[in-house]
């Protein structure tokens, strides 16, 4: 929306060359966001994925330390995945340990060494979540080390005394019970059923399968066309549609006068405010005002698609052969299917939308669509498939957390 360089200058080091880093929302009961999952993987010089076990301790300090904690998850805990040779580094992480959780996974048996790594990082006040089952006789102290417990939903979903037996004992160890890898519908309902604390996976940027009341999308689809002509919309067509509405044109004023685009004097007019913020950012923000109106969904829904949709928009100025305000409208329009309740290509039918968006929404074809592509791997943290979209590793990852602290502003700023 506004023009700046992909890379923020601030993310600059081991952020850039060093690590990839994406994250993911744990969700209550209520869908409200508890926490993140940070997911991560170290870079080569030459920009190629590297094990995990490569220099990491090194790769988080600084990348860590560059973006910053209330960037990567707000004021919620950061759940972070370390291996047992990892622990013995903990201590050196830029991170209030109070604020962190340590994911383990679960070992096949519990040595010394790895109890007293476990012991050391709780002492100086970090928590731990065991990540799958330990098995039976494998180590007891481990579970009451553990303050929670993340399960693969398509293991348990199926339920079943044994399912049972082993949710009752780890209860009865106060252990907090988060379902990972949700990503059907089944998965979500068998884990609700089964009274999980939490839940994690790709099915919360989903379509649920019931059908509610269909939201019109006309409005939406008109918003389009003035936004998507083939010269795109003037300033004065633009004046012309906020001015109908004077909830929109107190909006307007308000961003122009935010810390996001203000200048020295603040704008007193509509005509002032579009002119700070240019044709191409207003037509993006009517599109966000439209759609925040025609869901009721939970906000982290709309905070994805606002995300994709940022994250779409600085790649899309790498990339000569990509129109960044196509790119943002691919972006935004990939969740509409999740925030509608309607399938995506009925929803995009009826926008009208031109052959290249469409498919590149509904496809992943085309410049846009590989870009979109490459944005929804990097989203659930399947970095190679990220690269094999022939995008840089090290471009998304510069500009995915500018499009993390984006979307947080202009989500609150649509609700």
């Amino acid at each position: 929306m506004r023009d700046e360089p992909a890379g923020n200058e601030r993310h600059r080091g081991h952020t850039v060359n060093s690590i990839v880093l994406a994250r993911q929302p744990i969700l209550d009961r209520r869908e409200s966001v508890v926490g993140y999952a940070l997911r991560y993987r170290p870079l080569t010089p030459s920009g190629q994925l590297e094990g995990p076990e490569t220099s990491i301790a090194s790769v988080m300090v600084g990348a860590l330390a560059e973006i910053g904690l209330e960037k990567l998850v707000g004021d919620r805990p950061a759940y972070i995945e370390v291996t047992p040779p990892l622990l013995h580094y903990v201590d050196q992480l830029p991170l209030p340990p109070e604020r962190v959780m340590l994911e383990v996974a679960a070992p096949t048996h519990a040595d010394a060494d790895l109890l007293q790594a476990l012991h050391d990082v709780i002492r100086v006040g970090f928590r731990i979540a065991i990540v799958g089952v330990i098995p039976a006789g494998a180590g007891e102290a481990l579970w009451q080390l553990a303050g929670a417990v993340k399960l693969d939903s398509r293991a348990i979903a199926c339920g079943g005394d044994e399912v049972n037996d082993l949710l009752m004992g780890l209860r009865r160890r106060g252990l907090r019970l988060i379902a990972d890898r949700v990503e059907t519908h089944e998965q979500y309902e068998a884990t609700r059923a089964l009274n999980f604390d939490a839940y994690q996976g790709q099915y919360f940027a989903a379509p649920r399968p019931i059908r509610e009341a269909v939201a019109p999308t006309h409005r939406l689809g008109a918003l389009v066309s003035l936004t998507h002509g083939a010269a795109g919309a003037s300033l004065e067509d633009l004046e012309r549609h906020i001015r109908e509405d004077p909830g929109l044109s107190y909006r307007f004023v308000r961003l122009a006068n935010s810390a996001f685009y203000g200048g020295r004097t603040p704008v007193g007019s509509i005509r002032q405010a579009l002119m700070r913020l240019g044709a191409a950012s207003v037509s993006q923000w009517i599109m966000l005002f439209a759609l925040s109106k025609m869901t009721d969904r939970p906000q982290h829904l709309l905070n994805t698609a606002v995300h994709r949709a940022r994250l779409c928009e600085l790649l899309a100025r790498e990339y000569p052969d990509t129109v960044p305000e196509r790119a943002f409208t691919a972006g935004l329009f990939s969740v509409l299917d999740a925030l509608l309740n309607r399938p995506i290509r009925e929803l995009i039918a009826d926008l009208c939308l031109d052959d290249r968006l469409a498919t590149a929404i509904t496809d992943h074809r085309g410049p846009e669509g590989r870009l979109l592509a490459a944005v929804l791997a990097y989203e659930r943290g399947d970095f190679a498939a990220c690269a094999q979209r022939d995008v840089r590793l090290v471009t998304v990852a510069n500009a995915y957390w500018h499009a993390v602290e984006w979307a947080d502003y202009a989500t609150a700023m649509v609700a």
